[in-house]
């Protein structure tokens, strides 16, 4: 038993002096021998050599065996056995590092005293032997708590903007993701029109090309049927004057006396009654009133199918870029009209002599397109760069023009507004805040009738700014209402 006792006691004797080794060579017995760096995951192979598992299974995938990468004696990934105290001890030792490499950083590096001074001037933690010594002779000084919790305070206080800063961006990000989403869906709705549309334009073809094909086939059964009887007539005819050339041939080939015996008078006069008509009069009719029927038939064909196409293509498969011109009939006595009709700017005195008519506006300085819609899609642009304060959008034709208006959608009234440097639709709720990304020069406005949609963008970008929805059933037309004295609202036709 002593024997036992003597040998487990020399045992921790070697263990003790294991542990006191050197750093570096502890590291060396903790360290991957693939990857060089401390154990992850540590396993021990059958051979008994320690890997990162992650190591030593991408070492075998990529050497298509599985040896051991020292001694190359054959292994197995079901082989692997973790070894839970190495892995322990390595988390020990990383903690130990870390908190030594701190303690070494508090420590004065010429005195090795302790850091519990910070030099104001050279902005330095210091010991106490630093702060009597003539480098900072003179010098302030703080404990160094406190001058970490004074630069803390700075940094709190210049974190603010940047945080700040940071919700800008993102709600810019999300603005952006907005129109993004906007962009996709509107991409979405003009495919689904497009195809749509052309269905219905594929259908149309596919029909006039049948009716085509068998108007063609009828036409040409009854030409072919017309010129058989024709030829048929032209043959007899050829035949019957054959006939009579052949008698007239044989009775000059008789003798004189034979001849002379003939009535050859009742003969000519026979002759001369049983031709046919010149045959070439025959063919110049029958050539206009068949052939050229036919393409004439056949322009108007042409004609109604481009017609249909212009039809489609302008009323319902793109949006109608009108030629919008201003109402004078109802234009508010403080505006004044351009001549083509294209303009309008807010004047400071109010016209006289103008008659007070039920489409006029007579109190807000508003004024509407010439021409209404009740069905299709529609779209023109607004020049507002001079513009400091507008409104624009459509409104119902039996909506209120007398008075204060109130610009609302259950009114009658979809618009959009520019004050004060602010962006808003003028929804049921009240004004809606808009965020515009970029000012717009010009306005494009686009309805859709039988969708309910009013959009406005920005007809240099084609970002979108806001798009109203509803049902509609009354006759709209654009609405205009320049806010800035002196400054024209011009529609770009």
């Amino acid at each position: 038993a002593a024997k036992v006792f003597k040998h487990r006691g020399e045992e921790a004797a070697v263990c003790k002096m294991d542990l006191k080794r050197s750093a570096g060579s502890l590291e060396d017995d903790i360290t991957c021998s693939i990857c060089q760096e401390l154990f992850t995951d540590p396993v021990i192979a059958k051979c008994g050599h320690n890997f990162c598992r992650e190591c030593v299974c991408e070492y075998w995938e990529e050497k298509m065996s599985q040896s051991c990468p020292i001694c190359g004696a054959d292994s197995a990934i079901s082989e692997l056995i973790t070894i839970h105290t190495l892995r322990n001890i390595i988390e020990t030792c990383k903690k130990e590092s870390k908190k030594s490499k701190v303690q070494s950083e508090s420590i004065c590096s010429q005195h090795r005293e302790e850091l519990k001074l910070y030099c104001l001037e050279d902005q330095e933690a210091i010991c106490v032997v630093c702060q009597t010594s003539r480098k900072h002779e003179n010098h302030k000084f703080l404990p160094i708590k406190e001058a970490a919790q004074e630069f803390k305070e700075e940094l709190k206080s210049s974190l603010k903007p940047l945080q700040d800063t940071h919700q800008k961006i993102a709600e810019l990000n999300e603005k952006y993701r907005g129109n993004l989403d906007n962009i996709h869906d509107q991409a979405d709705k003009t495919e689904k029109q497009i195809k749509e549309d052309f269905v219905k334009l594929h259908q149309f073809l596919h029909k006039e090309e049948k009716n085509l094909l068998a108007d063609l086939k009828k036409e040409k059964e009854e030409k072919e049927q017309k010129m058989r009887v024709m030829e048929e007539s032209i043959v007899q005819d050829l035949t019957s004057v054959s006939k009579m050339i052949t008698d007239i041939q044989h009775k000059i080939d008789e003798e004189d006396q034979i001849f002379l015996m003939e009535k050859v008078n009742n003969t000519i006069r026979q002759c001369e009654k049983n031709i046919p008509p010149p045959v070439s009069s025959s063919i110049t009719d029958l050539f206009i009133s068949q052939i050229w029927w036919g393409p004439l038939k056949t322009f108007k064909i042409h004609q109604l199918i481009f017609s249909f196409l212009f039809d489609l293509l302008e009323e319902k498969s793109i949006e109608k870029k009108m030629t919008v011109t201003l109402d004078p009939n109802t234009a508010a006595p403080w505006l004044t009209l351009s001549e083509d009709l294209t303009a309008v700017t807010l004047g400071s005195t109010r016209r006289k002599h103008l008659l007070d008519n039920l489409e006029r506006f007579d109190l807000c300085p508003c004024v509407l397109g010439s021409e209404g819609f009740t069905s299709g899609r529609h779209s023109w642009v607004v020049d507002v760069e001079n513009q400091t304060y507008w409104r624009l959008g459509v409104t119902a034709e039996s909506a209120n023009r007398k008075g204060i208006i109130n610009l609302k959608p259950e009114l009658g009234y979809w618009t959009v507004q520019l004050y004060k440097g602010g962006y808003a639709a003028r929804t049921d709720e009240g004004r809606t805040r808009l965020e515009v990304l970029k000012t717009p020069k010009k306005v494009l406005v686009c309805m859709d009738y039988e969708a309910g949609e009013v959009s406005f963008s920005n007809a240099d970008d084609m970002s979108h700014i806001y798009t109203f929805t509803h049902k509609f059933k009354h006759k709209i037309f654009p609405f205009f209402c320049p806010c800035t004295e002196g400054a024209p609202l011009r529609i770009c036709n």
